[in-house]
């Protein structure tokens, strides 16, 4: 029998769409997995699934940067994940965490692989002056590193442009549990939808639906004055808007006086979820789109988001203009109406950017993930 690879993730925070990865990763015989995680930072970071997980679970505390968002400033006590018996220590490929810092500096001593996991690029937003300092101080984590796992070919190519190997670079496609969610749509009946749609009054107007956190970094203030353009468009589409976050107060004000704009707070309820996004007839996200286009493409919902002029994430690479989404120029209210309103207008569009939504969630599969997470832990093990 051979001997298991013991593996320590070394996240902030593992929010629930991770546990069905999770899960995967607990059945495969020949890994031991240990999560060490804390809280996430409310209003800013994903709320943290809790301490009872599919593989061994350590709790951590996490110390943030005062006035820098979600960005951890130290996680605690780092002595047991390095004093523990693990063969290789997962860890997000950032440099404003000095935790991480201390993996790699302490790299001889400790004697563990290091696999850096992450984007595999940085969004060129900041000054050119401290652009070229993080891409230095990046480079040095990504070629310590034993292996590197990013998320998409562009963060394969980014990598090797930036002078890694490509042997050491696994791309495992981020995703959720697409046969998961695409299973509860073959469960729902006709009837649950109809009673869906009387809840919200939708009649059969056209649908437009927002799920994620309510922070600014999604531009929903953009959303909301585009739905505004919207009021004399003879189609009378609604919007429902699913989540939480410190915009809440202020989308709920913007929406005052808006007839069929509908704030449902968080849904956590898979089935339930999956009944919103099958009544639905875009997912509009002005800002970054994360996973959601992929719960989206689950339901065949294509998705309207924005190209240039804010932080998109790596994520957005799934999405093909005019095929399973629409990428509207800028963040700006009055764009958003127009590529609403063109593709509404056009139902034979619509239809055809549905089918390839549904392509699309059909390719990004949880087996290829897993798969090449596992292919990476082995690439470092064996590495010299």
């Amino acid at each position: 029998m051979s001997k298991k690879i013991r593996v320590a993730i070394f996240f902030p925070v593992i929010p629930n769409y991770k546990l069905p990865f999770l899960q995967r990763l607990a059945d495969i015989p020949d890994l031991d997995v240990t999560c060490f995680h804390g809280m996430g930072k409310k209003g800013y970071s994903a709320p943290s699934t809790g301490t009872h997980l599919p593989v061994k679970s350590i709790w951590m505390k996490n110390y943030y940067w005062p006035f820098w968002g979600c960005r951890i400033l130290w996680q605690s006590p780092i002595r047991k994940l390095l004093q523990g018996p693990y063969d290789i220590i997962i860890c997000h490929e950032v440099i404003h965490n000095p935790a991480n810092w201390a993996l790699y500096a302490l790299k001889s001593f400790h004697k563990k692989k290091l696999i850096a996991y992450g984007f595999g690029y940085r969004q060129k937003t900041l000054p050119r002056y401290i652009e070229i300092i993080h891409n230095y101080l990046r480079g040095i984590l990504l070629r310590r590193a034993d292996a590197v796992i990013v998320y998409t070919d562009r963060g394969r190519q980014e990598c090797i442009e930036g002078g890694l190997k490509s042997d050491k670079i696994f791309v495992i496609n981020n995703t959720l549990d697409t046969e998961y969610l695409m299973s509860l749509e073959r469960d729902i009946k006709p009837q649950e939808l109809d009673i869906t749609r009387e809840r919200y009054n939708l009649s059969r107007r056209p649908v437009l639906l927002y799920v994620g956190r309510l922070i600014p970094p999604k531009q929903t203030e953009v959303l909301i004055e585009a739905f505004r353009h919207l009021r004399d468009n003879p189609l009378k589409p609604t919007l429902l808007i699913v989540g939480e976050g410190m915009e809440y107060k202020s989308l709920l004000k913007r929406s005052e006086g808006l007839e069929g704009v509908h704030l449902l707070g968080p849904i956590y309820d898979d089935r339930e979820l999956a009944k919103i996004f099958l009544v639905s007839d875009l997912l509009v996200i002005p800002g970054g789109v994360g996973l959601t286009c992929i719960h989206g493409f689950s339901y065949g919902v294509p998705i309207v988001t924005t190209g240039h002029g804010l932080k998109q994430s790596p994520e957005f690479d799934y999405i093909k203009h005019e095929e399973n989404g629409y990428i509207v120029n800028l963040p700006r209210a009055e764009l958003y109406a127009d590529a609403i309103a063109y593709l509404l207008n056009n139902p034979d569009r619509l239809k055809s950017m549905r089918a390839k939504a549904r392509q699309t969630a059909q390719s990004l599969t949880m087996n290829h993930m897993v798969s090449q997470f596992v292919n990476a832990v082995k690439y470092a093990d064996i590495k010299e």
